[in-house]
């Protein structure tokens, strides 16, 4: 595997932790914490955190290594209306592509999603809603449009709710994998105009905003 490739895989594995709350805000991440905990050298490990800071989900403390960076409530909000609208456009492109393949992969995902929350593993929850969500983007076919959502979400620490309120969190999971049932009906039966509008205004709308 190339230096770049191994790079890319510390950088997602690092988001991965900082969504899942592994990795806190205040948590000092260092090359040498990452090397002992992926088993890789210093090389790609340094790639990839200079490549999470230049796209700003970590800042450098001096001296000491990074930490994950702090983004205000408005940047944060401004983030959840670009995928809003560009989630919404891959449903929109992928809705008369989608395939009973497509749907039972979907369906299977929300039951797995609900296995996640009743034993309250946050990591497999966030994994599996992505991959939801990635069923019709795919599909999509926009090369473009994958590129840009997946650059929007290697550029924030975390685009999906959380706390560390366990209770809290998982139900507010519970409620997301309820708007997963209906977007799938949505798409199922070709509502282009109303999965766009559930996407934009419910699904992606900020309802808990001390949890994003």
């Amino acid at each position: 595997m190339s230096e770049h490739s191994l790079s890319t895989q510390v950088s997602q594995e690092i988001l991965r932790k900082i969504r899942s709350g592994e990795i806190e805000g205040d948590t000092l991440i260092t090359e040498a914490m990452i090397c002992e905990t992926s088993g890789l050298s210093r090389t790609p490990v340094r790639e990839a955190l200079i490549g999470l800071r230049a796209n700003g989900v970590l800042e450098k403390v001096p001296n000491k290594g990074y930490r994950v960076k702090q983004m205000d409530e408005k940047a944060k909000n401004d983030i959840y209306i670009v995928l809003a609208y560009l989630d919404a456009l891959a449903a929109r492109l992928a809705i008369n592509k989608m395939t009973e393949e497509d749907y039972l992969k979907m369906s299977e995902l929300i039951d797995l999603i609900d296995i996640s929350i009743k034993y309250r593993n946050f990591a497999n929850y966030q994994e599996q809603q992505e991959a939801f969500h990635s069923v019709y983007i795919e599909r999509s076919g926009n090369e473009a449009l994958k590129h840009s959502l997946d650059q929007i979400k290697e550029s924030v620490p975390r685009y999906t709710y959380f706390s560390n309120d366990e209770d809290r969190l998982f139900a507010i999971c519970a409620s997301t994998n309820n708007e997963h049932r209906e977007i799938l009906q949505l798409l199922r039966d070709h509502k282009t105009e109303e999965v766009t509008q559930y996407l934009i205004y419910t699904h992606w709308q900020t309802k808990y905003e001390d949890a994003i």
